[in-house]
């Protein structure tokens, strides 16, 4: 997987597509998850660093 940045408009139509898989699976993605996946997609979040937030989040919250 490349690390270079993608274009904000390619970020945006994968967050779209993502956000609307997510809905048509009876998931409502909240304001969190949104940044979060915006974050992983433009790079500036690793997927283990996504994965502490989430334990943050959920285990030691």
């Amino acid at each position: 997987m490349s690390t270079a940045p993608t274009p904000k408009t390619v970020n945006d139509q994968r967050l779209a597509l993502i956000e609307k898989s997510a809905a048509l699976a009876g998931h409502q993605p909240n304001a969190d998850t949104t940044d979060r996946t915006r974050r992983i997609l433009d790079g500036t979040l690793s997927a283990e660093a996504a994965y502490a937030e989430l334990d943050t989040k959920y285990v030691a919250g």
